[in-house]
């Protein structure tokens, strides 16, 4: 017997339920409108009747009919159950055992009790207290933000939980217990840590974040909550939902790595601060703050990690078309340690951002000379360039470059056409984003566009199943297995939006073809750069008449395939 969500699903098609709330518009296999949960000019709202999905490209959004009613209706699960009940003739039966609200209000209250809880076993450690007076945060700002503290018992929050009378499946559902293995045993999850409460957008803590006190390199400083029906990594960021206000007002957001680094920004003013909070920042994370504003400061640690993680924030932001600065700090300082030391440094920093293009240039000239200099250039500042979306920002950058290291501004445009755009650091994979068709040479990765084919064969169920294998099978003999894994896993979070434009791509022509295409395209570009080292290899004085011998066969070998496949 079907549920009342399905049969609900069976009668209302997702474009006539849309279409009553917005006008839409025809695009392709799909149809497109206004996103009506944030402001634009152009669509990017698409609806696909083919999965009865939607999907913002603007602002992130995602869902079904149902989801799509609540927040345009502002109502719960159980609100807009019953408004498309009423709509498509359904009567509703068995509703709790459907009502997916109740679940999570639950949800909310347990995790509210665990706040209380946690904060009630600080008031009574003295050494954690004094643990976050050293480290410079204030009293008020604690109770601000609801710190706690897990003591280090393995079931201290398990047995007052069942005292307020929770069960243990609750518990676990809400990530606050673990269960030990093969038997019916408890313990929390959080233990002898501070405890920082991650909340949603309304206030409502959905997540912890557990830092030890210890030093020992053995116990990791962060512990997350494990994702749970609340609480989605890849989307939530620390402290947005207190500096969204203030990102909105002041125009600029400032993203910092962890929370203490957080809590000491909003001490010092700076409200406007958010942070990924031990995750790895997401272009979710970075569309939630673009929703508010297009600019971003970037002010992570000054060690060699902090500097690859802002790199990779950096290339992420300026992707999406984010005006991205940074801010930097004496090596080895990290903003906490700046504001604790001088809150006004801390400012002066926030001040003196430089655009990222600028600091990776004077970086690259500081440390580097003559061709060494014009080889940092190529490898990572035009590759920053050509990120932007603007031809005058372009214009101003290469008139720069061309000044620094003193050459003409047509040598800096010849250089810069031919700039692979930066390594995809989702994945690992070094790649170069090329555009799907010709005249979008700039802006669509070919590996991005590959998994999109694989994901929306693998969305359509078992009919598509053994295509998205054969797609698969056929990208990893070309980029290898590994590769192949890593790319697909780098844009899990993606699935939905990755379908989406699949079915863009594959518009005018079956999937087939265009997957055919794409893996000779990205076969042409490995090739490519196999060539660059072979030739590379021929360059060199040194090299024996063995070695030489076998270098050219190879780049006559490479040099023949690649003719095959422009062929």
């Amino acid at each position: 017997m079907s549920t009342n969500v399905e049969q609900i699903k069976e009668r209302l098609d997702i474009v006539d339920v849309i279409s009553s709330y917005l006008k839409v518009e025809k695009a392709g296999i799909n149809f497109k409108a206004k996103c009506p949960f944030h402001n634009e000019k152009t669509p990017s709202f698409f609806i696909s009747p083919t999965r009865q999905t939607f999907y913002c490209f603007g602002c992130g959004e995602k869902g079904d009919i149902f989801s799509f009613v609540e927040k345009f209706e502002g109502l719960d699960f159980k609100g807009a159950l019953e408004t498309l009940a009423k709509r498509a003739g359904v009567e509703l039966k068995n509703f709790n055992g459907e009502d997916r609200s109740e679940e999570k209000d639950e949800l909310f209250q347990i995790m509210e009790e665990a706040t209380k809880f946690y904060e009630g076993e600080l008031e009574e450690n003295k050494l954690a207290q004094k643990y976050l007076e050293k480290r410079g945060l204030m009293k008020s700002l604690i109770s601000k933000w609801r710190l706690g503290f897990a003591k280090d018992e393995w079931r201290s929050l398990h047995d007052f939980l069942i005292g307020k009378g929770f069960a243990k499946e609750k518990m676990l559902l809400a990530g606050l217990i673990k269960k030990v293995p093969d038997e019916a045993k408890y313990y929390d999850t959080f233990r002898d840590r501070i405890i920082f409460p991650i909340s949603d957008t309304a206030g409502r803590v959905i997540a912890f974040s557990g830092r030890t006190m210890k030093k020992d390199e053995k116990t990791p400083k962060y512990l997350n909550s494990p994702e749970t029906k609340l609480f989605y990594k890849s989307e939530v960021l620390y402290g947005f939902n207190v500096a969204k206000n203030f990102i909105r007002k002041l125009d600029y957001a400032v993203l910092v790595e962890g929370q203490m680094d957080l809590l000491m920004s909003h001490q010092a003013g700076v409200q406007n601060t958010v942070a990924s909070s031990g995750t790895a920042l997401t272009e979710l994370h970075l569309k939630k703050i673009q929703k508010l504003t297009n600019r971003v400061i970037i002010a992570y640690d000054s060690d060699s990690s902090g500097e690859k993680a802002a790199r990779r924030a950096a290339e992420m932001a300026m992707f999406i078309g984010m005006e991205t600065k940074i801010a930097s700090f004496p090596k080895g300082e990290d903003p906490a340690s700046v504001i604790q030391n001088d809150p006004e440094k801390w400012k002066k920093a926030l001040r003196e951002s430089e655009h990222f293009i600028d600091f990776m240039l004077n970086k690259a000239v500081k440390e580097n000379k003559g061709r060494n200099l014009a080889k940092e250039i190529v490898k990572s500042v035009l590759p920053l360039v050509s990120l932007l979306k603007s031809d005058i920002e372009k214009s101003q950058f290469v008139k720069k470059i061309a000044l620094k290291i003193g050459v003409r501004d047509e040598d800096v445009w010849n250089d810069l056409k031919n700039a692979a755009l930066p390594t995809d650091r989702t994945t690992g994979s070094v790649e170069k984003r090329e555009y799907f068709s010709e005249k979008r040479a700039q802006e669509v990765n070919l590996n991005r566009i590959m998994s999109s084919l694989i994901f929306l064969e693998e969305s359509k169920g078992s009919k598509k199943e053994k295509s998205a294998k054969s797609m698969k099978s056929r990208w990893q003999e070309i980029a290898g297995k590994e590769e192949v894994e890593e790319m697909l896993g780098g844009y899990e979070n993606e699935k939905d939006a990755l379908a989406f434009e699949a079915e863009r791509y594959g518009e005018s022509g079956d999937l087939e073809k265009t997957s055919s295409d794409v893996l000779r395209r990205i076969e042409l570009q490995i090739l490519k750069t196999k060539l660059q080292r072979a030739a590379d290899a021929l360059d060199d004085k040194n090299l024996s008449k063995t070695a030489e011998k076998k270098a050219k066969s190879e780049f006559d070998k490479l040099q023949k395939r690649i003719k095959e496949l422009n062929y």
